[in-house]
């Protein structure tokens, strides 16, 4: 493991937890996980972990200038569909439907009217759970998603989860020995990395606040 790798997956808790708490309790070999923000951290840590597990991931990204080129780099980790987030309001995802079932769970790092627009393309009694919410706006759930689809809405917040597990040992050890060995087989990479030294930290900060940066920034001591 380089020491980029190593010091991004100590910062960054959030990275496997999120796809491993739930996603083996409620989306099996053939089905369908939709989520926003797919090129953050854990946004790839999903569609790897899903594609490992042969689960679709239906990707959802912001529009920008390399829109190709960060599609390509998201399938080749696995992503099964790469979209832009206006896509999610138009005919053309119910051609997308005809190649993978609705999805069971949706993914929400952002919030607002993406989160809303996740919860339109979930199936019957399908589930959203909420991890983030980098667009600092409410998350909306109509009426009719309540009523005629059932839908269950959550929120993850990975140091309560980590409570809630303390005295289970056997199945916190487990999941981490399944995160070692996709690790091992090439399945489960760090998100891309710019080493930075401390001394410029600066630069790094000036360079991810800078909007549609995907490399995470790395301080190296």
């Amino acid at each position: 493991m380089s020491e980029a790798t190593r010091s991004h997956s100590l910062l960054s808790p959030n990275m496997n937890f999120v796809p491993f708490a739930f996603c083996p309790s409620v989306v099996f070999p053939g089905d369908t996980v939709i989520q926003n923000a797919a090129n953050s951290g854990v946004g790839q840590a999903v569609i790897q972990i899903a594609a490992a597990r042969g689960v679709n991931t239906i990707n959802v990204i912001r529009d920008r200038s390399e829109f190709t080129q960060l599609s390509d780099r998201l399938k080749a980790i696995g992503a099964t569909h790469v979209i832009k987030e206006e896509a999610l309001r138009r005919p053309e995802m119910k051609e997308l439907f005809k190649t993978c079932p609705k999805p069971k769970l949706a993914l929400n790092g952002v919030g607002g009217k993406s989160a809303t627009e996740l919860l339109r393309h979930l199936q019957i009694g399908g589930s959203m759970v909420t991890y983030g919410g980098m667009a600092k706006q409410p998350v909306t759930v109509p009426v009719s998603a309540l009523i005629f689809k059932d839908v269950k809405v959550r929120g993850f917040w990975v140091t309560q989860w980590k409570r809630d597990h303390s005295n289970d040992e056997r199945a916190f050890r487990a999941m981490l020995d399944e995160l070692c060995s996709l690790i091992q087989q090439g399945k489960l990479t760090a998100p891309a990395c710019s080493e930075v030294g401390l001394k410029d930290y600066n630069k790094a900060l000036e360079v991810a606040m800078t909007p549609f940066t995907s490399a995470k920034q790395v301080l190296i001591m």
